[in-house]
């Protein structure tokens, strides 16, 4: 971009007039000179005066139209053409500062809930170590009063006794599968090569959320092949796929009359396939590439990290297999896990 040199002696108001002023002096005074001591020696008294006076208004005419058009039109049609360009160029610097300015707001706000999500997860990390811990201490004691009550359901001499004692042993093997089950889902894992059945792995992690589905009407189904062969990925790890999938489907079908869960299992070419289906809307095909991003969700804000796909699809990788979205036949959404059989 040239230089744009303004000065009050260019093309400025000022600075026109005083051109404008110099070039018809210095014209009037060359035609003067020309009439005077070229053409009236010549021509002496044979043109009348009214002769001089037309031909000075056309010579003044003649010169300074080529001149003022050179001397100052043209560098000033020069000038504007500068100016437009000028403008143009602030204009697209004023546009694109905008442009950059958005981003730098989304990014800054991207930050904000990517910091709120990692403050979110931290919590989540310590409640988990919290619960581990929480955990192995009831055991102790829980070990304890399952003694006490086989101790007094053993010494109980009336029928009605040893009903309620046997409802209480009942009750406390329940406490025991839960906590059992608590345990194997906090587990740090890090074996790749271990294997697990999973029917026996599915229903650990419908026990732990058995109260939380009943209170929802949500019925889960099984539709497992007979003798499904494990599989080459650890309890643990299949039981937080599980436990992931089985929370985003009990959101997705909140609204539906009918709440329906269904995990179905068969081989497929020497591989086990898991379908996991619910009967809700579906994943809409504008977010169906985005839901495996991490702290992607359609969740409303508090309601979850966007982690829980992310994470499953790491667990299930990390053990040789793989898992999509997949549409099956009467179903509103299902995830198809593939997994190398034992």
């Amino acid at each position: 971009m040239k230089e744009i040199f303004v000065s009050k002696w260019d093309h400025t108001p000022l600075g026109i007039v005083i051109k404008l002023a110099v070039i018809i002096m210095a014209t009037e005074y060359f035609i003067m000179f020309f009439i005077e001591y070229l053409l009236l020696p010549e021509l002496g008294d044979k043109a009348a005066q009214a002769y001089w006076v037309y031909l000075d208004v056309f010579l003044l005419g003649t010169i300074l139209t080529p001149v003022l058009y050179v001397l100052v039109l043209r560098p000033m049609n020069a000038q504007q053409m500068l100016l437009k360009m000028k403008n143009n160029e602030l204009t697209n610097a004023a546009a694109k500062l905008q442009v950059e300015e958005a981003q730098v707001i989304a990014a800054h706000q991207r930050e904000l809930e990517t910091r709120e999500r990692m403050i979110q997860i931290e919590k989540l990390s310590s409640m988990g170590t919290m619960v581990g811990g929480v955990a192995h201490e009831i055991n102790n004691p829980l070990m304890g009063i399952l003694n006490y009550v086989e101790y007094a359901k053993d010494k109980a001499t009336d029928s009605r006794s040893k009903e309620v004692l046997e409802d209480a042993l009942h009750e406390i093997n329940r406490i025991k599968t839960i906590v059992r089950n608590m345990l194997v889902f906090i587990r740090a894992d890090n074996s790749h090569k271990e294997s697990c059945d999973v029917e026996q792995t599915a229903k650990q992690t419908l026990a732990l959320l058995e109260g939380e589905l009943r209170r929802n009407s949500v019925q889960v189904g099984m539709q497992l092949a007979d003798a499904l062969p494990p599989v080459k990925c650890s309890a643990g790890s299949l039981q937080q796929v599980l436990l992931n999938l089985l929370l985003n489907a009990r959101d997705a079908i909140a609204e539906q009359t009918e709440q329906r869960i269904t995990l179905i299992g068969r081989m497929e070419d020497g591989k086990v396939v898991l379908l996991f289906c619910d009967n809700g809307p579906g994943i809409p095909p504008d977010v169906r590439e985005k839901i495996f991003d991490p702290f992607f969700t359609t969740k409303p804000v508090g309601k979850g990290t966007g982690l829980g796909l992310s994470v499953s699809r790491h667990l299930i990788e990390e053990a040789g297999g793989s898992i999509k979205s997949h549409h099956e036949q009467g179903y509103g959404c299902c995830f198809r896990i593939t997994f190398d059989a034992v």
